[in-house]
């Protein structure tokens, strides 16, 4: 959410008690033991009675904007006094505050690092903190996951999601790759389109192991297919398929065949999809016979295509791959 407050809202912070908001959304925000929580902040649409900050529905929360400033006010303030010496919290505390800080502000660093340093204490006290770690990635997915404003595409959230997967594999706790991709990088980038971090993740994912490939694969490809706008999942789709080169070159030309079946019948012609065929017609990859398909599909498209933009889309894409697909055959000998 945004840290700006409109006049009417700074006049309402003078109202209510911000120590019950900090007690109230805290309680709130524990995540449930066997899934995440669906966060929603509350704005003037919704009114909630005197002193109420927090309606719940099972695992759905909605949370006072008003209430959640007058909260941070608290939660900041004890931070900072934790971290001078002034009043030290638990380790429960420092959590409690800093998650708050966090949903109010994803981009608080001090505040994530502060959850790292109470999960490391944990870890180098009793050498295994599995029941915080998977505590901490539940919120952590949580706030990822949810419609939030900001969150889903939070370089530090993301920054700090990676931090806790390194830690999880380093005290050998199993990583569901494949679920974290599922679960977690495509609800985000449902929620905010072209998740440049979101995706990252997902490169950093497949990076631990190749655990279920031709799986993970045909999750990818099922998503691009249903967000076929979306360049960033092209591009990690396109990622995939590069890491699969070596071993198994069918499922690249499965994928090529099936995704030019797809333009030709939805008469595609945006440049997300444009420029993944494009790249792999260009490629190795793809013979003869199916770059003639390629070819085949970007007239038709063309022949029936009524924008400007989106003809400059198609002739580009072919001018581009008879230029490198020419290098790379003279590059190929």
């Amino acid at each position: 959410m945004s840290r700006a407050l409109d006049q009417e809202t700074a006049a309402l912070l003078k109202r209510g008690s911000p120590l019950e908001a900090y007690q109230a959304i805290t309680h709130a925000l524990a995540p449930p033991d066997d899934g995440l929580l669906e966060i929603e902040i509350l704005g003037k649409t919704h009114f909630l009675e005197e002193g109420q900050y927090v309606v719940r529905d099972g695992r759905a929360i909605g949370i006072s904007k008003l209430g959640l400033v007058q909260a941070f006010m608290v939660a900041r303030q004890r931070l900072r006094e934790h971290i001078d010496g002034i009043k030290p919290q638990t380790a429960d505390e420092v959590l409690a505050t800093t998650g708050l800080i966090l949903l109010f502000d994803p981009e608080y660093l001090t505040a994530a690092n502060s959850r790292k340093r109470v999960i490391q204490a944990e870890i180098s006290s009793s050498g295994a903190a599995r029941s915080s770690l998977e505590k901490e990635k539940r919120f952590l997915d949580s706030l990822l996951t949810s419609r939030l404003h900001r969150h889903t595409k939070s370089p530090t959230l993301w920054s700090h999601r990676r931090w806790l997967i390194t830690t999880l594999t380093s005290v050998n706790m199993p990583v569901d790759i494949l679920g974290d991709i599922r679960d977690v990088v495509f609800v985000a980038g449902e929620r905010h389109s072209r998740n440049y971090y979101a995706w990252c993740h997902a490169r950093f994912l497949v990076g631990l192991r190749r655990d279920n490939p031709a799986e993970t694969l045909a999750a990818v490809q099922g998503w691009c297919f249903q967000h076929h706008t979306d360049i960033s999942g092209w591009s990690f789709l396109s990622f995939l398929l590069n890491a699969e080169n070596s071993t198994n070159a069918e499922s690249g030309r499965a994928t090529f065949t099936e995704v030019l079946h797809l333009a030709s019948s939805l008469r595609l012609a945006n440049e997300s999809v444009w420029v993944f065929l494009r790249t792999l017609a260009a490629s190795r990859l793809v013979g003869d016979e199916q770059y003639s398909q390629f070819l085949a599909v970007q007239a038709a498209v063309l022949e029936t295509s009524k924008t400007t933009v989106d003809q400059t889309v198609l002739r580009a894409a072919v001018d581009w791959c008879e230029a490198y697909r020419q290098q790379t055959r003279i590059a190929g000998g």
